[in-house]
């Protein structure tokens, strides 16, 4: 009987090594290996195509031929951990185009979460829509100029790099045009972001350019411009990114405990900006290309981009500090190494961009880009300077209604005192007040907010950081 009990303790202690062995190898794969086929990026040499896209919140401009990457659906953090939350973040396809004068980006995220939850429930809380996050566009204009590192410059000693608007994401893929928005079209001042330094880092004034002096259009289609919607439907492990066996679904088609998904809860942003502000024209587009990825993230860090970067599920399993019941990719640092989808010309076997003979009619009179390296800490691309020099980007949390710094009962009385008008919400904190995004201060806040004190679901935003011009 010893004898056996000593032959199954030893067995025992095998499997559990090879156990071991096997999650090890398996989150290796994760971190190092090739994506699932359903990630692509250039497929079929498609770039883009020459087209005039109005930016007016209709997708139907847009279609399969322009689609430059394809990420998964339900390929984020929240499928393995946080599926309670109230906001996801599913970045699926990006698309461009381009005319004489402008370029166009469209950049698709999805919400499948409709097809096995009810509505109202969880990620499908406020019309299952991201409300005010950071949508970012990266763009890699010059590969022979310094690219940006996603930090700004700054004279004040800190324990932490200063990222762009909070989010910490490293670049390390070639970009040296950042344009950061509000998932919320219209919410905000958007910035345009190029280098400052010769480290790659930008700033809050003469190198941050402002959308509407700029000429840069921005608004969002609520729907799927797409023909297909591939994910992940049953997984287990944040690996099956890199598996063509594990459960992949087509959600156009793919019916669910709770039906079809409704494209509804999809959002599909589209972008326009003028060649003139990348410094480039038509002709160099086509000949050269340029490079662009779309990220997002809660206002700490990306938790989605397309292309897909496996930064976005090395720390799945970890615990975000404020709330160990959710992933620590919503506040970890991303080092962003994937290649760019191109737009213009489909390989990426590019030189520098030359300075055009010719400069095109609303472009700056002075050449905008050089033919080498820089050789002092002068940016590339040169901004038109603005009239008036925007104001620092300032953190705020959701929920923190009075200012103080902290969510608190003070807050949900300050909000029903603003209903009852009693007293007014300071207007630089009323966006604080909305935390149930549906741009308007009423009793469903302070009832998001004494539910976030009580740690109770269905808190809104209540919690959560976000940045703007003060």
């Amino acid at each position: 009987m010893k004898l056996t009990r000593k032959a199954i303790s030893l067995l025992l202690a095998v499997l559990i090594v090879a156990s071991c062995a096997c999650v090890a190898g398996m989150s290796a794969s994760a971190a190092g290996g090739t994506l699932a086929k359903y990630y692509t990026t250039n497929s079929g040499g498609k770039a883009g195509m020459k087209k005039t896209i109005t930016i007016d919140g209709d997708g139907s401009d847009w279609t399969d031929d322009m689609k430059i990457a394809s990420s998964g659906a339900w390929d984020v953090a929240n499928h393995w951990k946080g599926a309670h939350e109230n906001c996801l973040i599913d970045a699926a396809g990006l698309y461009a185009a381009w005319d004489s004068s402008n370029l166009y980006i469209g950049m698709q995220y999805v919400n499948t979460t409709d097809t096995w939850q009810n509505a109202g429930d969880a990620s499908l809380m406020d019309g299952g829509k991201m409300g005010d996050l950071h949508l970012v566009l990266a763009l890699s204009v010059n590969p022979s100029s310094t690219g940006l590192s996603g930090r700004i410059a700054t004279d004040k000693p800190s324990d932490k790099p200063v990222y762009i608007w909070g989010d910490q994401i490293d670049y390390k893929s070639h970009v040296d045009h950042l344009f950061y928005m509000s998932t919320k079209a219209g919410t905000g001042t958007p910035g345009h972001f190029t280098v400052a330094d010769s480290s790659g880092n930008s700033d809050y004034t003469t190198h941050c350019g402002n959308f509407a002096k700029e000429g840069i259009e921005y608004k969002m289609y609520d729907g799927n411009v797409g023909s297909t919607i591939w994910g992940l439907n049953d997984s287990q492990s944040p690996d099956d990114v890199c598996s063509d066996a594990a459960d992949w679904v087509d959600y156009k088609t793919y019916k669910g405990s709770k039906g079809v998904h409704d494209t509804k809860y999809d959002s599909f942003y589209e972008i326009k900006i003028p060649f003139s502000v990348l410094g480039i024209t038509e002709s160099q587009l086509t000949s050269k290309g340029i490079g662009a990825m779309t990220l997002c993230g809660r206002g700490e860090s990306a938790l989605d981009c397309c292309p897909f970067d496996l930064s976005m599920v090395d720390n799945v399993k970890g615990d975000y500090a404020q709330d160990p019941s959710t992933s620590h990719e919503k506040d970890d640092v991303d080092e962003i190494t994937a290649p760019l989808a191109r737009i213009g010309k489909a390989d990426g076997s590019v030189g520098p961009i030359e300075t055009p003979t010719e400069a095109p009619t609303d472009a700056p009179t002075d050449p905008v880009i050089d033919t080498e390296p820089p050789t002092d800490p002068a940016p590339i691309v040169t901004q038109p300077e603005p009239t008036s020099a925007p104001v620092p980007a300032k953190e705020y949390t959701y929920g923190d209604a009075n200012g103080d710094g902290v969510v608190s009962i003070k807050d949900a009385t300050a909000i029903q005192k603003h209903i009852a008008k009693l007293e007014q919400i300071a207007e630089e904190y009323a966006d604080c007040a909305d935390v149930n995004g549906d741009d308007q201060i009423s009793i469903k806040d302070a009832s998001c907010v004494q539910k976030y004190i009580a740690k109770l679901d269905g808190a809104g935003y209540t919690g959560q950081k976000f940045t703007k011009f003060a």
